[in-house]
């Protein structure tokens, strides 16, 4: 049988949340808004324009959605082009022991297919996956299940079969609605994040063993 495991990328591939609540922070002062802190840690793992659904209705903002979306994705191509971008420690060395075992990978993230890109290349780590999915890619962003769906789709494979690794508890909600089982990545970056309904959760992928996804595995077969 296939094993499939499916990566978030910000805060579970990269070390990217600082710089994208960086960045949104300059995005709410350009627009006169302020953010709390607390709303801000919300949005983690959130499809941009959910996120900016909820700001326009909050803020009262004359924007569109469109608008605002485009606005964000050009700020932060243009500023993670420009900077040194780092992986989450061991995550490099757990990508290729999972494909070394017949794992097949895919990385489904909120981000724009613009950022994804950039950042997979910055890492070097396009080779391992088979499917890029972004939330551009669905209806419905996290936390709803939609993504996760669309991996399971384009592999023809029931969402059961599937482990997913998330750092956010918009992300880990997502999984859990697609009926797959979740690794919680347990980040200091990603904000007071709530991963209670993962199924594992972990502070540091060295630790992670081969034997804890095929125990996931193997309990996903005999629901």
């Amino acid at each position: 049988m296939d094993k499939f495991v499916i990566f978030d990328m910000d805060g579970v591939l990269v070390d990217s949340e600082p710089i994208h609540m960086e960045l949104e922070r300059l995005l709410f002062k350009q627009l006169n808004i302020a953010v709390s802190t607390t709303l801000h840690h919300t949005f983690v793992g959130m499809a941009p324009k959910r996120v900016w659904e909820t700001l326009i209705r909050e803020f009262s903002l004359p924007h569109t959605v469109d608008e605002l979306f485009q606005l964000e994705k050009e700020v932060k191509h243009a500023e993670l082009q420009a900077r040194q971008i780092q992986c989450i420690p061991a995550v490099d060395t757990l990508l290729a022991t999972l494909r070394e075992n017949g794992y097949k990978l895919s990385v489904a993230s909120s981000s724009p297919h613009l950022i994804i890109d950039l950042i997979l290349k910055k890492l070097g780590f396009r080779h391992y996956f088979d499917f890029i999915v972004s939330s551009e890619d669905v209806r419905d962003g996290k936390p709803a299940p939609d993504i996760f769906l669309e991996v399971a789709q384009r592999y023809q494979v029931a969402p059961e079969q599937f482990i997913v690794i998330e750092d956010s508890s918009n992300g880990v909600k997502a999984s859990k609605a697609a009926g797959m089982k979740c690794i919680g990545y347990k980040s200091a970056n990603s904000g007071n994040q709530d991963l209670s309904l993962a199924d594992l959760v972990t502070e540091d992928f060295s630790n992670l063993s081969l034997e804890e996804f095929e125990r996931l595995r193997n309990d996903s077969a005999k629901v």
